[in-house]
């Protein structure tokens, strides 16, 4: 069969929310019989793959594979999904998440009509029921439908695109520009899709933004955001590894990298806040020298991330880490966990 899209989503341990996720591809608007489904399972061990199996089994568009050992990173997921994709054009989806029913034929007729590298569109956040739509458009006075980027024509327009959510989900990739530059998901390193996004990006001559159009359901729900609220050294240093990663990536564009440097040393502290405090006393360290490796400063813009940041960089180590556990108390209670996404995304 000739598929229009493939649309990829990893998925571990996603019973309650994987059929929802399905069922929103399988009703899109677009006809499910112009998309390839291809779900990859990373050893998941509550019944996901027996949904998988039920739907591949039903439907000779969807694709189950099962990876024989957890990778533990979603990059492998995603990655081995792109070398089975058949489609010209490539999307994501989260096991969790859902699309809109408008949203794939949105996105295809935009890329093939625009011409475009790739194609994103806003989206909601789903809180307890509580929708927020997120525009994907900052400080920018264009109120168009349809606003094409040469990403690299000036610093604004690199803002504008750095600004953006860098998930891999409620965008349209042309795969030929994929397979061409050799682009895919780190699979040993967290930030994965932010190395993706700005791989993908500094390829591409012309990106497509769809600003009023929300297209996607990111559903919010506690442990949802893992690598933020994680108590694991690991996964700080697996994050720490793909944030540097995603910094050498983008070292020689001429252009400001403040938004990319506050957005991921944001993460970086927040995961150091929760960790225990022997982990601390080495992660500290390591937030210090990678610091002082960067190029640019690093202005974050919460007032308490500020603190923390300016401690460890003067070398106060034992009073940071006092702080960060009073930070962990605040972080995790759920009140002000939500408080702190919506204000996340209202900067």
């Amino acid at each position: 069969m000739d598929f229009k899209i493939s649309v990829i989503a990893p998925v571990y341990n996603a019973v309650d929310s994987l059929e929802i996720a399905i069922n929103s591809i399988i009703n899109q608007t677009i006809g499910f019989k112009n998309i390839e489904l291809i779900l990859v399972d990373d050893k998941s061990n509550d019944g996901s793959q027996d949904i998988i199996k039920k739907y591949a089994d039903k439907y000779e568009n969807v694709i189950g594979i099962f990876l024989k050992e957890n990778s533990g990173l979603p990059g492998k997921p995603r990655s081995l999904g792109i070398k089975y994709a058949s489609a010209p054009y490539l999307m994501f989806l989260d096991a969790d998440d859902e699309y809109l029913p408008n949203a794939f034929e949105l996105l295809y007729n935009t890329i093939v009509n625009e011409k475009s590298d790739f194609v994103m569109g806003s989206h909601f956040w789903n809180m307890n029921g509580e929708r927020m739509k997120i525009n994907i458009l900052h400080d920018c006075n264009d109120k168009s439908d349809v606003i094409n980027i040469n990403p690299f024509l000036n610093q604004r327009n690199f803002i504008l695109l750095s600004y953006n959510h860098v998930a891999p989900w409620g965008k349209i990739f042309n795969k030929e520009l994929i397979l061409k530059n050799n682009i895919s998901f780190p699979e040993d390193t967290l930030a994965e899709d932010t190395y993706f996004y700005f791989k993908t990006l500094i390829n591409s001559k012309k990106v497509t933004l769809l600003p009023n159009d929300s297209l996607y359901m990111y559903n919010v729900f506690e442990n949802k955001d893992s690598v933020i609220h994680t108590h694991n050294l690991s996964k700080f240093n697996y994050f720490l590894k793909g944030f540097a990663n995603v910094m050498e990536l983008i070292k020689d564009i001429p252009f400001s990298k403040e938004r990319i440097l506050i957005s991921n040393m944001g993460s970086l502290l927040l995961i150091f806040s929760n960790l225990s405090m022997k982990e601390k006393k080495e992660a500290v360290q390591k937030i210090y020298y990678f610091e002082k490796s960067l190029d640019e400063e690093v202005v974050l813009k919460r007032k308490e991330l500020i603190l923390l940041n300016k401690l460890i960089l003067k070398k106060h180590f034992y009073l940071a880490i006092i702080i960060s556990d009073i930070y962990s108390i605040l972080y995790n209670n759920e009140k002000i966990k939500n408080l702190y996404r919506k204000w996340g995304h209202k900067e």
